[in-house]
């Protein structure tokens, strides 16, 4: 019964940690908006960030996010461009992207995880369940 108490106490535990997983999505316009964003949706406001074009050293852009974890920049001419963004607690992401020189997004990276989260949850909780049956069994049958 021990191992079982300390199943359920690690699967409490880890469901906050998902909670300060930073996730974006990006929108282009007149102008390339990355809106910067934990998994429970809240915004990732007032952090620092850097954006640097492709091979460059120097940002060329630096500031913090918005009220609404917003990042908006005018390319001002077709590259490949790399964000950096990272909170005082260490929270954050560095992804790229690519656009004209009109701020028309071409491209954008997103992270191994926020493509196949899902697929990933659902294989840790089918795994996590049948490892918690299997503990269940082994412990009912020793009975």
């Amino acid at each position: 019964m021990k191992n079982a108490y300390r199943l359920l106490v690690l699967l409490l535990c880890a469901t906050p940690v998902q909670a300060h997983d930073l996730q974006y999505s990006v929108e282009s316009g007149q102008a390339v908006v990355i809106r910067m964003f934990y998994v429970d949706n809240s915004p990732f406001t007032f952090e620092g960030y850097e954006i640097f074009r492709d091979g460059e050293k120097l940002p060329y852009q630096v500031g913090r996010t918005d009220s609404q974890g917003r990042i908006a920049f005018l390319p001002d001419r077709a590259a490949n461009w790399r964000i950096k963004a990272i909170s005082e607690d260490g929270h954050g992401l560095d992804f790229k992207l690519s656009t004209d020189a009109e701020a028309v997004l071409i491209d954008s990276e997103k992270p191994l995880y926020e493509r196949y989260s899902r697929i990933f949850i659902g294989i840790a909780f089918i795994v996590g369940l049948f490892g918690f049956l299997s503990l269940y069994l082994k412990r009912k049958k020793s009975s």
